[in-house]
């Protein structure tokens, strides 16, 4: 069985830009935003948004279903997402013959994500929710992927070694 590698992060931490270097090599690979438009909305419902958080779950195993439709084509599948393994395996328990994965978080200092999100226009309550989402992740995944001082191209192979490789 193929075993689905999913890299969550924080928001700041990189992983919309990473994506967009991950073409390069020979595995499938998709991000949880892109799926809503611009607005936030995925078929007429408002997802993005804190407020959207009672329809979080049903999105999540959404994404565990995508996950095994695409692990049907036999070769590597890489998810980028801002789940926890717990939040994961919650949305995996009511699909049948959930994925395997292997984890990992891309990371980046705190000052870099502070800078990241003020840029998008968000405000200093917002961007400490995010810190804090780092924290619990930073203490859920051990492999842990840095954007600080990398390029994402840089990024991107370190992750594409790992796919190819394994953890070790």
């Amino acid at each position: 069985m193929t075993v689905l590698h999913v890299i969550t992060g924080a928001p700041g931490a990189g992983k919309s830009t990473l994506l967009g270097h991950l073409g390069a090599y020979p595995f499938g690979s998709v991000d949880f935003d892109e799926l809503p438009e611009p607005d936030g909305r995925l078929l007429g419902i408002g997802i993005t948004s804190p407020s959207a958080s009672p329809v979080w779950p049903a999105y999540n195993r959404l994404w565990v279903k995508i996950a095994n439709m695409m692990l049907r084509a036999g070769g590597p599948v890489l998810i980028l997402c801002p789940l926890t393994p717990g939040e994961w395996a919650s949305a995996a328990a009511d699909v049948v013959d959930p994925p395997c994965t292997s984890w990992a978080h891309l990371d980046c200092v705190d000052a870099d994500r502070r800078a990241r999100l003020a840029a998008r226009g968000w405000g200093p309550d917002r961007i400490e929710g995010a810190i804090k989402d780092a924290e619990e992740l930073r203490c859920a995944v051990d492999r842990q992927f840095t954007t600080t001082g990398r390029s994402p191209a840089e990024v991107a192979s370190a992750v594409a070694d790992w796919i190819a490789n394994g953890p070790e």
